[in-house]
């Protein structure tokens, strides 16, 4: 990396710390997803339906605060937790109609903060952004020898 790498990774970890801030805080006054809720609708809309276990690997958090996640979320009729079919000790989290719509408006609203934004740029800065969220898209791969922690998505993906 050109450059001082200490500086360029601050750098990053800011820009992104801000990034997914302005981003969540409309979303953040006008419903009551919170980050953690709104990743776990996210997993659940493009994994599943997931047992929790799975879910809380996923999300890298502990079953217990997957389940208290759930419940909030179920109580909003955002999914729905119903027994494996497969498996009659476990159950699955499933998203509804409604988890959906609001994982529609959240996408719609984050589409509009960075189109907003994006408007501004040049055709070469536009350029650019492609070929940085490609980079970024290689910081989040799994590196090579290490198996991904999620399964293949089987849900619509918002």
């Amino acid at each position: 990396m050109a450059g001082d790498d200490g500086t360029t990774l601050a750098r990053l970890r800011t820009v992104t710390m801000w990034l997914s801030r302005q981003m969540r805080e409309p979303a953040a006054v006008e419903t009551s997803i919170t980050p953690s809720r709104h990743s776990t609708l996210w997993a659940v809309d493009t994994f599943g339906p997931l047992r929790m276990t799975d879910l809380a690997r996923l999300e890298k958090i502990s079953k217990s605060s997957v389940t208290r996640i759930v419940g909030n979320l179920s109580a909003d009729g955002l999914v729905e937790v119903a027994p494996d079919a497969n498996d009659g000790r476990s159950t699955l989290v499933r998203m509804t109609p409604e988890g959906r719509d609001v994982l529609a408006a959240t996408s719609e609203r984050t589409d509009t903060f960075f189109l907003s934004r994006i408007a501004t740029f040049s055709e070469a800065e536009k350029v650019m952004l492609e070929a940085a969220v490609m980079l970024l898209e290689r910081l989040v791969t799994p590196v090579d020898g290490q198996q991904p922690d999620e399964p293949e998505p089987r849900g619509t993906g918002s």
